[in-house]
């Protein structure tokens, strides 16, 4: 085979695969495929609870994995509850409506961290 014809065969072939495959249409839209559960996954009911009593943001949710990851369940449930009392007590002394949440978090952050070194 030559070149030329080489060429032409591989445009022939491009051309029957992009007629085979299925056109953007409802009804031939391929299933999602499934994702296997992750340590993430696994702890997202903890930060739920938390982030339903408290506005975490981005690297707070961060923080509470690295240390929620390796709990058992009923462990991880208490410490996100301690974790949520702690954020809302601090909050609530908070004078100041503008500094509440980060009152909240700072007093958050320091009992999970202090409860965890308690408890090795």
């Amino acid at each position: 085979m030559n070149g030329e014809a080489l060429l032409a065969r591989i445009a022939q072939m491009q051309a029957t695969a992009g007629a085979s495959r299925p056109q953007d249409k409802p009804g031939n839209r391929q299933r999602p495929h499934q994702r296997r559960a992750t340590v993430t996954t696994r702890i997202e009911p903890w930060l739920a609870l938390i982030e339903k009593r408290c506005g975490l943001l981005a690297e707070d949710r961060r923080f509470i994995r690295l240390r929620l990851a390796t709990r058992q369940h009923g462990d991880a449930m208490q410490l996100a509850e301690g974790y949520s009392t702690a954020w809302e007590q601090a909050a609530m002394q908070e004078q100041r409506a503008h500094v509440k949440n980060n009152a909240g978090r700072q007093a958050a952050n320091r009992w999970l961290e202090c409860h965890l070194k308690n408890n090795h």
